[in-house]
């Protein structure tokens, strides 16, 4: 039986897609951003083709001009074109095989994910989840109130992985405000990203309805 929901297209898959609730235990990964995906989603409509999009990945806009790189405006690209098919995020440092947003003077390159992370002041600091150094130019975040602060990569660690026995008190106190700051910077992106997606919903919806408020107007002049 064919499905009632409306097929759409988009420029980084050969196929149309379909709108999708993705549940935490199918375990799906999204296509564009290469993290989890849970909640709105576009599918394939191929049965055999497992291609997935947040839909937030799906709005996407084509171009973004953030502040780590304000010489030149970053441009959104499907997959990455260089003879690795990856690229090294000036952002968290990881690599990427999905969609980034790219300066093609520059070569710089950031993932989608962390686009859209809220801004901070930069401060040099060894990192309290992995403790190695952040490097100068890597994204990073800071707790001023707490001491605390992570890689980009490192902050979405909601707790601290409890260490076994011994220590001293001190340590134990340490150890329960570093957790607490990561939770709380976990809560913040978390809340950050819930508000971006639905700006990108409000926005689309407004768009939505003055096209088809001009195609009305333009209705009435035909007749």
């Amino acid at each position: 039986m064919a499905s009632s929901k409306p097929a759409v297209r988009h420029p980084s898959h050969n196929h149309p897609l379909r709108s999708h609730k993705a549940q935490a235990e199918e375990g799906i990964i999204c296509s564009g951003c290469d993290l989890d995906l849970i909640g709105a989603a576009f599918k394939c409509t191929k049965s055999e083709c497992d291609y997935f999009l947040h839909k937030s990945c799906f709005e996407l806009p084509r171009e973004n001009r953030h502040k780590s790189h304000p010489e030149h405006p970053l441009t959104l690209l499907y997959s990455p074109t260089y003879e690795s098919s990856s690229f090294a995020c000036d952002a968290c440092g990881e690599y990427g095989s999905g969609f980034a947003y790219n300066c093609s003077i520059c070569k710089y390159d950031v993932h989608v994910g962390c686009v859209s992370m809220p801004e901070t002041n930069g401060l040099i600091f060894n990192c309290d989840e992995c403790h190695d150094n952040v490097p100068d130019n890597l994204w990073s975040y800071y707790c001023k109130k707490c001491d605390y602060g992570t890689h980009l990569h490192s902050c979405a660690v909601e707790e601290e992985p409890k260490r076994g026995g011994g220590g001293s008190g001190n340590t134990s106190r340490n150890s329960g405000g570093r957790s607490s700051a990561a939770s709380d910077l976990s809560a913040m992106l978390k809340a950050q990203r819930e508000m971006e997606r639905m700006q990108i919903e409000l926005d689309m919806a407004m768009q939505s309805a003055k096209i088809a408020k001009k195609s009305r107007k333009h209705m009435l002049k035909m007749i």
